[in-house]
């Protein structure tokens, strides 16, 4: 039986993966870490295996070994935009390298960290598909798809240099569905959509559902190497706000750029990212899932417009 440890469990998608792991009959100890203890409602918040830890506390050596755990799902993140990049910084780059050395340390002979399509970067150069093997350019005036670039970079490299041990990175593109509810779908519903005129790029989505048997797959294949999970299929920026029924904003991005960040910097309501989030809604970054389905042999079930259209309706009713 594997004995499994999760960075991130209390987060939405951390506790769904630990509530699939439960209905399990070959999966030992489930234990994890977080800020705060689990709070949905089912056998992810039996808090008997759960430590309210930071990835960067060195006492997480002690629990992995404690737990035995051969398998690591490593999702602790710094999600939500803050405006103390310097500790996002700490907390992603350097508490990522203690999970590694972590997992090192107490054994575990299987990771699977969880990067994201971001870390590519959205630029005017990018090709019509983004691969695998292709740089990870994550935008640096955007904190999140830059610092996720670093540290899928940072696993990679500890991958290369301890090849005893099996490293899976699993890059996602924006999780949707009907349970979710984090700054991208927020801004989604607000009055109107806003973009930068003159541009209509290609986005992805990925169901939440998807997202789980992404992790399944990846921890009964136990292979190494990086796999982009996305949902099958595109949506224009246009036709996102035609299928919510939203009004179209474009604005001039000489405008559009320092409004956005002094609006953010003041903490204007409902405002919850910082200026290098628009490169995301103005350049295209979509991510090639073949490898995922030929070498992995996961397949999405939900399209990128499926997952929308499931969330728009649990918002709905």
């Amino acid at each position: 039986m594997s004995n499994i440890f999760i960075t991130g469990m209390s987060g939405y998608l951390g506790n769904r993966l630990t509530r699939r792991f439960r209905k399990r009959g070959d999966i030992g100890d489930i234990a994890g870490i977080d800020l705060k203890p689990p709070i949905a409602k089912g056998a992810a918040s039996d808090t008997s295996m759960f430590y309210p830890t930071d990835i960067r506390d060195p006492a997480v050596t002690d629990l992995m070994t404690r737990h035995k755990a051969d398998t690591l799902f490593h999702l602790a993140f710094v999600v939500q935009p803050i405006r103390d990049h310097q500790k996002m910084q700490d907390i992603d780059i350097n508490g990522t390298k203690n999970i590694l050395k972590a997992a090192k340390t107490a054994g575990v002979r299987h990771i699977i960290a969880v990067s994201s399509t971001l870390a590519y970067g959205a630029h005017p150069d990018n090709p019509e598909n983004l691969t695998e093997d292709m740089p990870l350019r994550g935008n640096k005036t955007f904190p999140y798809g830059h610092f996720k670039a670093v540290t899928d970079q940072m696993i990679q490299d500890f991958a290369a240099q301890h090849p005893d041990m099996t490293v899976t990175i699993l890059r996602p593109c924006t999780v949707f569905g009907p349970h979710i509810d984090n700054y991208v779908s927020r801004m989604l519903f607000l009055p109107v959509t806003v973009c930068v005129k003159g541009y209509d790029p290609p986005v992805q989505f990925l169901h939440e559902d998807d997202f789980v048997d992404a992790c399944e797959v990846a921890m009964e294949k136990r292979l190494p190497g990086a796999f982009n999970i996305t949902g099958n299929g595109t949506l224009t920026i246009t036709r996102i706000a035609e299928i919510l029924g939203s009004r179209i904003l474009p604005v001039q991005s000489w405008l559009l750029y320092p409004a956005l960040e002094s609006l953010w910097r003041i903490h204007f309501p409902r405002i919850e990212v910082n200026r290098g989030y628009l490169d995301y809604i103005r350049y295209p970054f979509v991510a090639d899932n073949r490898k995922a389905k030929t070498v992995l042999g996961f397949t999405p079930r939900y399209t990128s417009q499926q997952a929308l259209k499931q969330m728009i309706k649990a918002r709905q009713q």
